[in-house]
């Protein structure tokens, strides 16, 4: 006889919030019983439970000191019933609850009394996660991390807290969700036991190597002698020169320029390889320097150089690879393509030129390399001409990138580098005062997040996002977390390592900060904008004699360079060179077009010189014409001034 069958389970994905009253069981029996009732009542009132009960949407499990919400359809649900329970909760100190949310696989069961429920691994999971925390926590799983990550109104509130050990030695992964009203900022007791036991292991572990490690630095000290006198190690480093358009109608300069810079990130995803960045390759641009020079002034040791005739849908390129030290072309090759075909020149030429340089790729380079951005060739060429306007920097400029980007992620929806471009954009005309950063912000959060859920590998990605968290929401531990990740994905993004030391300077870890932007300039030896970096960090500093010299060095790189005069005149106010000072402003404030920002930093300067009716003078014109400025640049003249109440009333 044949064996009864197991019923086939139904299982669906839900989206589980467990609730826990922390201290339960030390409760007096009548105080048990109160707590828990009040809960239940504000439990049901919440608008998210009664709106996923009234949609049948909902299925609610009694736990030992709490209970479980299982809500089916919306993963929103969980943390938005959170929210709200804990808007109704922070306030009373006599109901301590911790939670947990996770989504996962659950099936419709009958209880003991014929009743129909709901069990499974999703539950589960989220018992455990809760488990993690304490009181005032909300806790949610990776996969509820992964999956609100892409939307702004939560992605800022999440925070990665790592691993956490639970029953039977499992680990899950959990996030902390809080914000500035809502949650517990606090890192949950259990982790902070984890770490520090992991912590003391590795003390233990580095005493034990430490003895092991003398002998063999003794031994290697001798065989380094042997190896180094005979053996060095071979440095490569390129420089990709812009490629002259010698198209019929000299209309290609954008996709030359754009090509160029494609091979610049494309090159800069091979490991042993360090390549000069953009604004320090497009200083040669249009010039006809010795290879020898070149080389000399970017620090590297090769060249690639070539040019693009681009006419009636195809498109010739010739590349060409040159050791500095000799002259010699290690390696040549024209290509003949069309639109669809030339979205993969880079990845070609980029491993011939590994192979020249007998640098061998790893699996992962190579995919790195091979992956086209999109399969679009009409997209991508909307894109690069969008970055070919972008780094024009005008505000013009910036809103005609703004639509080739929108036209590019119109012909692709899942083109993410040109989300990007379209949160660049937004950035910033946000940072240069051309709109309000609420709004910058607004416009580029969606985005970032988009570019990032179809591309969770793109390092451009990232150092956005971390602008944003940086400069928009001043959330510094998710912008440092957010430099960190794009420098794993390309430790060779002068634009990664600037950010960053900009950020590490805000936060006042000088030390880490130049380092950084030394970091940068090494990709990056002839970039004006990172050279005036270094000197508002060592102003920052208040090493106010060195950060001069920076600021110089740009200025002879590019001669009418607004934000250098902006750094000099800021660090001679503060030196006392009041002279000096106004004559770098005005400098800042003619290059600026008179816009608001500069206005008032001559303002200051004025003020702080003690020229009390020209800041005046000055401050008036600004709020005649409305044009936009910071509050604060208003509130350090006035205290400038003397004028207390006013510099309060600014900061306020």
């Amino acid at each position: 006889m044949a064996a009864d069958s197991e019923p086939e389970l139904k299982l669906e994905i839900a989206h589980v919030l467990t609730i826990d009253v922390v201290a339960y069981s030390t409760l007096l029996i009548h105080d048990q019983s109160r707590v828990m009732a009040e809960l239940t009542k504000i439990v049901r009132n919440a608008p998210r439970f009664r709106a996923a009960e009234a949609e049948g949407k909902l299925t609610r499990l009694p736990t030992g000191d709490g209970m479980a919400l299982v809500f089916f359809g919306d993963p929103e649900a969980p943390i938005e019933c959170a929210m709200q329970i804990s808007t109704e909760l922070k306030d009373r100190a006599d109901i301590r609850l911790r939670m947990g949310i996770h989504s996962g696989p659950v099936n419709q069961i009958l209880d003991v009394n014929d009743r129909s429920n709901v069990a499974g691994a999703g539950i589960d999971m989220a018992q455990r996660v809760m488990d993690c925390g304490d009181a005032g926590h909300i806790l949610v799983s990776k996969r509820v991390a992964d999956d609100l990550a892409p939307y702004s109104r939560w992605n800022r509130h999440l925070h990665d807290l790592g691993e956490c050990e639970v029953k039977h030695g499992r680990k899950v992964s959990v996030f902390n969700f809080y914000s500035e009203k809502l949650g517990n900022p606090i890192v949950p007791k259990k982790l902070k036991l984890a770490q520090a036991q992991a912590s003391e292991s590795t003390r233990k572990r580095r005493r034990l190597l430490l003895a092991g490690s003398v002998i063999l630095l003794l031994f290697c000290l001798g065989a380094g002698l042997f190896y180094f006198q005979f053996s060095r190690p071979v440095r490569r480093a390129i420089a990709v020169l812009p490629f002259i358009d010698q198209s019929p109608g000299k209309d290609q300069e954008y996709f030359s320029d754009e090509m160029t810079e494609e091979l610049i990130n494309t090159l800069m995803k091979i490991r042993g390889l360090r390549v000069a960045g953009r604004s320090s390759s497009f200083v040669f641009k249009n010039k006809s320097e010795d290879i020898r020079k070149i080389g000399k002034l970017l620090d590297v040791t090769h060249v690639l150089e070539g040019s693009i005739n681009r006419a009636a849908g195809r498109v010739r390129v010739y590349a060409q690879l040159v050791e500095v030290a000799t002259g010699h072309h290690l390696w040549a090759e024209s290509y003949d393509a069309n639109k669809q075909d030339a979205l993969s020149l880079q990845s070609d030429v980029a491993r011939k030129v590994a192979r020249a340089l007998r640098i061998e790729l790893q699996l992962q380079e190579s995919r790195e390399i091979a992956k086209l951005a999109t399969n679009d060739p009409e997209a991508y060429d909307l894109y690069l001409r969008g970055r070919h306007l972008l780094n024009k920097r005008t505000v013009e400029s910036i809103r005609q990138a703004l639509r080739l980007f929108q036209e590019s992620i119109t012909r692709d929806a899942q083109f993410a580098l040109g989300r990007v471009g379209v949160a660049d954009v937004y950035i910033l005309l946000g940072k240069i005062g051309a709109m309000t950063g609420e709004e910058a912000a607004a416009h580029a959060w969606p985005e970032v997040s988009s570019a990032l859920a179809l591309d969770p590998e793109l390092a451009d990605g990232y150092v956005s996002r971390a602008i944003l968290l940086n400069d928009f929401e001043w959330n510094w531990p998710a912008a440092e977390a957010d430099f960190q990740k794009a420098l794993a994905l390309n430790p060779n993004s002068a634009s990664a390592h600037h950010w960053y030391a900009r950020h590490l300077a805000q936060a006042g870890r000088t030390e880490e900060a130049l380092r950084e932007i030394s970091a940068a300039l090494s990709d990056e030896p002839l970039s004006p904008t990172i050279r005036v970096a270094k000197g508002r960090i060592l102003f920052l500093a208040r090493r106010y004699e060195p950060a001069i010299q920076p600021c110089r060095h740009a200025l002879e790189l590019e001669p009418n360079f607004a934000s250098a005069y902006q750094v000099l005149g800021q660090i001679y106010t503060q030196m006392g060179d009041f002279a000096q000072a106004i004559e770098a402003t005005q400098k800042y404030v003619e290059l600026s077009q008179t816009s608001g920002w500069s206005l008032l930093e001559l303002a200051y300067a004025q003020a702080m010189a003690g020229n009390r009716a020209e800041a005046d003078r000055i401050v008036q014109d600004v709020m005649a014409r409305s044009v936009q400025f910071s509050p604060y640049d208003m509130a350090t003249i006035h205290a400038a001034t003397g004028d207390a109440d006013g510099a309060i009333a600014w900061l306020e």
